[in-house]
C-alpha cells in the first residue's frame, strides 16, 4: 500500500476572473457572457488536482469517482469568483471533498465529490482492457 499526505480538514482557496474561455459555446447554443457549468466543474477538478498532486507519490494521480453539485446562480465573464475546497474525509485511497464558490454577492455554487488515488499505469491498463487493445 502506498502512503499519501492528504488529511481531513485540509483546504485551499482559489480566486479567478471568469474569462470568455469559461463561457458556453457549442453548435446549438451560445451563452458567451456567462460561466458555463462545464467550465465550473473543470475549475473545481483542476483546483483539487493542484491541491493533491504534491501530496501523493510519484506515478499516482487523483481521479473523480463521483460528483454532486448545485450551480445556483449565473456568473458573468469578467467577474471575480472564489472557490474553497475542504477535505471532509479520507479513507485509504479515497478522498471526500466539499466545495463552495462565491462571488461579490455570495455563494453561487456548492457541492461534494469523491476522488480516488490511483496508479497512472494501472489506470491506463484498465482503460485498454475495456477496449481490448
Amino acid at each position: 500500500m502506498f502512503k499519501h499526505k492528504i488529511n481531513v480538514g485540509m483546504s485551499t482557496i482559489y480566486e479567478k476572473i471568469i474569462t470568455p474561455a469559461d463561457s458556453y459555446l457549442s453548435n446549438s447554443v451560445s451563452i458567451d457572457s456567462l460561466m458555463s457549468t462545464p467550465a465550473l466543474l473543470a475549475t473545481i477538478i483542476e483546483i483539487s488536482w493542484n491541491m493533491f498532486k504534491p501530496l501523493i507519490p510519484e506515478g499516482y494521480l487523483t481521479v473523480v469517482r463521483s460528483f454532486q453539485y448545485e450551480h445556483l446562480y449565473p456568473s458573468l465573464v469578467g467577474e471575480k469568483v472564489k472557490f474553497k475546497l475542504k477535505v471532509e474525509a479520507v479513507e485509504n485511497n479515497r478522498i471526500y471533498v466539499a466545495f463552495t464558490g462565491t462571488d461579490h454577492i455570495g455563494e453561487f455554487c456548492s457541492g461534494k465529490f469523491e476522488k480516488v488515488i490511483v496508479r497512472n499505469d494501472k489506470l491506463l491498463e484498465e482503460a485498454y482492457k475495456r477496449v481490448k487493445m
